[in-house]
């Protein structure tokens, strides 16, 4: 049983509010981010699947700023019915600060989105969206009647982003590749070539490169990947706490947003003055990206991680233009089920019998009819 002190000590962390009464002696598990109450589909995922594996348990999301993301977690660390969480954007890298122990795949990408509370009470930290990615990618959902790719072997690839999921996607899919090149594109060119300097420790074949030069890279790939947050529905939090939005932009493009502070947002006038002044860079944003999509060549695939909306304005592009697209629904639902079923929950599953193939595949199924 929770104690109203320990869920005040979890409020206090966060920005969105919990309800203590849909606590009770659940067992607790959930997703941290800046803002995953406003858009993450995982509780609704992973509640479903608790319902479905008899498991009782709650998961919550918690909105938390970067400042009080440590004292968060070491207050769920030290519930004993804490059984573990998923980290979202921004913390897949600051997280690890927190942590006891990094699995190998974690460490190996320096991003970590799952993490399990031990018997012995220690937090250890895993990493599922590469393999959940490449799942994705290979395997059909329930509802689905082919893969999206039937092959990865000889595929040259485009990455936009170098973050934390793009570190987790870029080290699976250099894996894949064999004979095929990862060209991984990024804002921040050194950020793009770190990423690239430690893949190519694993005798990988890829390539950084600046922004600028996406057009050129997105002609010459079979699939082209979006890790960025361009596209991501609703307003997003800076570092310096001012408030922007990046929905209506298209990875394919560069984009210079406008920022506005949480004062002026909260004023509808100042809130209509700021959107009419992104309108400009908006525009030069989806123009150089559509007129792009239509020269790229009709065989490659436009794949974005961004679940919310469910079309981006990259996967627009991709899709009038000619090209097959998917969004980040089943790289979610395979990553979740994963998560859940080798990590956060396997124990349970053990001790009931249930830790085998045919319980993975029906929580995969569970949690896409539940998106």
């Amino acid at each position: 049983m929770t104690s109203r002190k320990q869920i005040a000590a979890i409020q206090s962390c966060i920005t969105n509010q919990i309800d203590p009464s849909l606590i009770g002696d659940k067992a607790i598990a959930g997703i941290v981010g800046d803002a995953p109450s406003f858009y993450s589909k995982s509780p609704a995922l992973w509640n479903a699947a608790f319902e479905y594996l008899g498991i009782n348990g709650i998961y919550l999301p918690f909105d938390v700023a970067e400042l009080r993301l440590g004292e968060l977690i070491g207050t769920l660390k030290g519930l004993d019915n804490f059984l573990g969480i998923n980290v979202t954007v921004p913390h897949k890298i600051t997280i690890m600060d927190f942590l006891d122990e990094i699995e190998a795949g974690a460490d190996r990408v320096q991003a970590v989105n799952t993490i399990v509370r031990t018997s012995s009470g220690k937090l250890v930290g895993y990493n599922t969206d590469g393999e959940g990615f490449i799942e994705s990618l290979l395997t059909p959902l329930p509802e689905q009647t082919e893969s999206f790719m039937p092959s990865l072997a000889k595929t040259d690839a485009l990455l936009l982003g170098a973050g934390g999921s793009a570190r987790a996607v870029a080290f699976e899919l250099s894996d894949r590749l064999n004979e095929g090149r990862l060209v991984v594109a990024n804002r921040s060119l050194d950020h793009a070539m770190s990423l690239t300097s430690d893949i190519q420790k694993n005798d990988r074949q890829v390539k950084a490169i600046d922004e600028t030069e996406i057009g050129d890279w997105a002609r010459r790939v079979g699939l082209i990947v979006n890790s960025t947050t361009k596209g991501q529905g609703g307003i997003r939090k800076l570092p310096n706490g001012k408030l922007t939005t990046l929905e209506a932009y298209s990875a394919l493009a560069s984009a210079h947003p406008a920022s506005i502070s949480q004062a002026d947002f909260d004023d509808p006038q100042t809130r209509q003055d700021w959107l009419r002044a992104a309108q400009a860079d908006i525009d030069a944003n989806n123009q150089a990206s559509m007129t792009l999509a239509q020269t790229i060549p009709q065989n490659v695939r436009f794949y974005d991680l961004i679940y919310h909306p469910e079309e981006t304005v990259f996967l627009r592009h991709g899709r009038v233009s000619g090209h097959l697209t998917k969004n980040g629904k089943s790289m979610i639902v395979c990553q979740a089920a994963i998560a859940l079923c080798r990590h956060v929950c396997k124990q349970h599953l053990i001790e009931s019998g249930k830790d085998d193939v045919a319980t993975y595949r029906a929580v995969c199924q569970v949690m896409s009819a539940n998106w």
